[in-house]
């Protein structure tokens, strides 16, 4: 009877265990692949990530975990369709994606455009790294042995390219500094070199181990780079200090992957237990911990730009997000990227009034803008002014036998706007027409500390009729309004809007 009770309950336990690994890991879950993923990559901007897909790339929306594009193999008739992506890289502005594939070729995607790609084939044996060294500038093994340098003509997007770099033996991995001023160059027998891509020299060399696959990667800092010292161990170490030397150790084994957060502060790694794991560079100790599905490995990561998230890439085909927060991941609503902001405005307006004595009215706007329903949209607003004299004020003012300083005038409205405008995504840029109702107030004020009068309040109410465009923050408008005491009168205003998403984190549940 006991044995019987102890055998329901470890059932029991591990069905919990079971059930909750389940839940983290549907939590994560965004798709899967016929096929080892082995390449995930983030933008700069933390936009979109990108993840190898069967025979092809996934381009992701980060906000949304929804597909943004899938870029194929298939570009030109001597491409291979069926060739496998090793590593995928992009562009510091985002605007380009370079992926290698096991065909001994090179794919350069422009991002945002499936027409804009570039084969570039190798020319000897297999290349097993290429980088982008700085914006646009690609290192790459063309011959399978000496380095090249392959750079984009502005003007007729052709890609040039020279050897720069000769070598006795196949190129293993290759790392670029964020500036692509230095590079880790790996063969397969473990030796790195350092060396500076700008004269093309060796600086240093290091001896690292190669057979779990962990390939040496700089960090963000461009000065420390991340290795492999054996199978259960992971180093962190300085290219000016040789003294520099922080270790992980893991007793189950590192294997395929592992990168650096983007503040250089943290390592995720793979680990031979089917773990992915976040240690802290100078402890080393352990910070947080991912279980894949028994049998399954990690063969790619990367961490966001913000470090909040970690995705991963395995040997079975999965792809997880790991969100390290501790909170559910919310998407974005899916046509956040192709849709107007509500947005804050804030300006500098100048109108006409109707006076001899004053040229007009100087004033600062502000205001706010939904677009609840394009191409319509609501909006509030208003305005602080003080009128700008343009002659001698006609009357003169006495009191104790002092004269009075000429009175400013000084005004004050508000109201309400409905509109319409047309938006361009591509370029975002939008024109628009609105109409607005409103209050406003004018009152003579003279200034004067010691001898103060003001007039009384003159209160009115105004209509106007608006046109502008705006072009990503910078907002520009025009147009009349009828005064119910000046009549008639000319506005124009210049200044920004600032999308509200911009003052408030992501949404969390």
């Amino acid at each position: 009877m006991r044995k019987l009770f102890c055998a329901c309950f470890i059932t029991f336990c591990f069905s919990l265990f079971a059930q909750e690994a389940e839940k983290d890991l549907s939590q994560d879950y965004l798709a899967k692949s016929s096929m080892p993923v082995n390449a995930v990559a983030w933008t700069r901007d933390g936009k979109y990530f990108a993840t190898s897909w069967n025979n092809s790339i996934i381009l992701w929306n980060a906000g949304s975990n929804t597909i943004a594009a899938v870029y194929s193999n298939s570009v030109a008739e001597s491409s291979n369709p069926m060739a496998n992506v090793i590593s995928l890289q992009f562009t510091s502005d985002g605007r380009y994606m370079l992926s290698l594939r096991d065909d001994n070729t090179i794919l350069i995607h422009g991002v945002g455009s499936n027409t804009d790609t570039t084969l570039i084939s190798g020319t000897g044996e297999a290349m097993r790294g290429a980088v982008y060294a700085g914006d646009y500038r690609v290192v790459l093994p063309l011959d399978g042995k000496s380095l090249y340098e392959s750079f984009r003509l502005a003007e007729t997007g052709q890609y040039i390219i020279e050897e720069k770099f000769s070598l006795d033996e196949n190129p293993w991995a290759l790392s670029a500094s964020p500036s692509g001023k230095l590079l880790l160059l790996t063969m397969e027998n473990g030796d790195v070199k350092l060396i500076d891509s700008n004269s093309w020299t060796e600086i240093s060399s290091f001896k690292r181990y190669t057979l779990s696959r962990i390939k040496p990667k700089f960090a963000s800092d461009s000065v420390h780079f991340l290795a492999a010292e054996n199978p259960n161990t992971l180093s962190v170490s300085s290219i000016t200090d040789e003294n520099y030397f922080y270790t992980i150790e893991e007793p189950s084994g590192f294997s395929y992957a592992a990168e650096f957060s983007s503040d250089a502060l943290k390592v995720v790694a793979g680990l031979n237990s089917g773990k992915v794991k976040i240690f802290d560079i100078e402890t080393g100790a352990e910070e947080k911990s991912f279980q894949l599905m028994y049998g399954d490995s990690a063969k790619s990561l990367a961490f966001s730009p913000d470090d909040k998230y970690v995705i991963i890439g395995t040997e079975k085909g999965y792809i997880y997000r790991w969100v390290l927060n501790g909170e559910d991941f919310v998407p974005e609503n899916d046509d956040d990227d192709n849709k107007l902001q509500n947005a804050l405005l804030l300006g500098v307006g100048y109108g006409r009034l109707n006076s001899e004595y004053y040229i007009g009215n100087l004033s600062i706007d502000v205001g706010y803008r939904n677009y609840f329903r394009i191409p319509f949209y609501w909006g509030i607003g208003g305005s602080f002014g003080v009128g700008l004299p343009g002659s001698e004020f006609p009357y003169t003012y006495y009191e104790d036998r002092e004269t009075l300083s000429a009175p400013n005038i000084y005004t004050l409205s508000g109201g309400a706007v409905v509109g319409l405008v047309y938006y361009n995504t591509t370029y975002n840029f939008q024109v628009f027409s609105e109409a607005g109702l409103g209050v406003n107030g004018r009152m003579l004020y003279n200034n004067s500390f010691t001898h103060a009068h003001r007039s009384k309040l003159y209160v009115g109410s105004y209509g106007e009729m608006l046109v502008g465009a705006q072009w990503k923050w910078f907002r520009v408008s025009g147009g009349i309004q009828y005064d119910s005491n000046l009549h008639w009168l000319s506005k124009f205003s210049l200044g920004v809007a600032i999308p509200t998403k911009s003052f408030k984190n992501k949404k969390q549940k």
